[in-house]
């Protein structure tokens, strides 16, 4: 059995839920929705990175590695088209439902 692909895309207002399930899991705060990065794997929310502060919302015990990295590169990306969240904005509308290989 194939593990479905991974895609990374913008989270929206519509993902509140599995912003605040992740960030339960984490501990951490509610991420702000359109700037924070969502990777789902089969329509499944597994993890979250923002794309201001790079913070990551995943559970500990149950993400690979891959996710987060996959996280991690795409906010790179998007950073490295200027260093600001409006950029990062711009670029992210033209990336919605990218699929990245992990």
């Amino acid at each position: 059995m194939s593990d479905p692909a991974l895609t990374v895309r913008l989270a929206s207002a519509g993902d509140s839920r599995s912003l605040e399930f992740l960030a339960r899991l984490t501990g951490r705060s509610l991420p702000v929705p359109g700037r924070t990065l969502l990777a789902e794997r089969g329509d499944v929310p597994v993890a979250a990175i923002r794309v201001t502060s790079g913070t990551v919302l995943a559970d500990p015990c149950n993400t690979p590695v891959d996710v987060v990295n996959a996280l991690r590169f795409t906010r790179y990306r998007i950073m490295r088209q200027g260093g600001q969240t409006g950029a990062a904005r711009s670029f992210l509308s033209l990336t919605r439902g990218l699929t990245v290989s992990a």
